[in-house]
């Protein structure tokens, strides 16, 4: 991929490990990560009057990705309430660019070529490297592992959704906007009909955190819906990744967690992985 691309997804990786750490750091995380959501989707709806219309056809994937991103919220909480941030990050990242590596294929007809596919390989061991220190020194609880597992398949999921819909709607920022704002609606509705009044409050405590949040995820995805128009979604997958790298060291400077050598030896596979990926994406 080019260059300029490259660095965009660098720097949305940047920003999503940012509200990730964000989350993890408040102890109300499940919402706080809804907060997340329904910032985001008050921005977008400010931003909307601004932005061009978008095909018709795309609002189809603008409903399906923002109820997958019920599940993905919902295991994110799950997985921060029983793990530490450099450990659950890792495991629901690593895993989600191989798995869009063969969605892209089967639903896209998306081909990585060799060079690519090893280096989408190398980005997901060292991604998942970068947890596994945490996870052998038994800092994330079985269903927090489950969780974020699980949450890799959905990460993957609302990748395709989202590369087929963007393609589709001629304009990547309106498509985001909608995206954001359909996805913080649908997980607002579904989580205060589930916990009422309470859990309204709780929103209420944690509304910075969600426009801080939300305005970052909003910039991060937008930023690789606008990848995926250039470059196959599992190259962009694959570098958004890097937000793994950014995530191990707000835990290690921030959140005092460790980063030992296995920590260090598995960055440097994603390093080694995106070099690949530079090389063997298309130009």
């Amino acid at each position: 991929m080019s260059l300029a691309v490259f660095l965009v997804l660098i720097f949305a990786a940047a920003l999503h490990a940012g509200w990730n750490a964000a989350v993890k750091k408040v102890d109300d995380r499940e919402a706080a990560a809804i907060a997340v959501a329904a910032g985001g989707g008050v921005l977008a709806a400010a931003a909307l009057p601004l932005l061009p219309p978008m095909a018709p056809g795309a609002f189809t994937y603008v409903i399906a990705t923002s109820l997958i991103h019920i599940l993905y919220f919902a295991l994110l909480a799950r997985a921060y309430r029983g793990a530490d941030l450099s450990v659950a990050y890792p495991l629901m990242r690593g895993l989600a660019p191989i798995l869009v590596t063969a969605f892209g294929a089967v639903v896209m007809s998306e081909y990585t070529g060799l060079a690519g596919s090893l280096g989408i390989l190398l980005v997901s061991l060292g991604v998942i490297g970068l947890g596994y220190e945490g996870l052998r020194a038994g800092r994330a609880g079985r269903p927090a592992v489950g969780a974020a597992f699980l949450n890799a398949g959905i990460i993957a999921g609302y990748t395709v959704v989202d590369g087929v819909g963007v393609r589709l709607s001629g304009t990547a920022a309106t498509y985001a906007a909608w995206v954001m704002l359909a996805s913080g609606v649908t997980n607002a509705v579904w989580i205060l009909l589930r916990q009422g009044r309470p859990m309204a409050v709780r929103l209420l405590r944690h509304a910075a955190v969600g426009l801080v949040g939300g305005g970052m995820s909003g910039i991060s995805y937008g930023l690789a819906l606008w990848a995926m128009t250039l470059a196959p979604v599992a190259f962009v997958s694959a570098v958004r990744e890097t937000s793994v790298l950014f995530a191990a060291a707000i835990g290690a400077t921030m959140l005092h967690e460790r980063f030992g050598l296995l920590r260090w030896g598995a960055a440097a596979v994603v390093v080694a992985g995106l070099v690949a990926v530079k090389v063997g994406g298309p130009a």
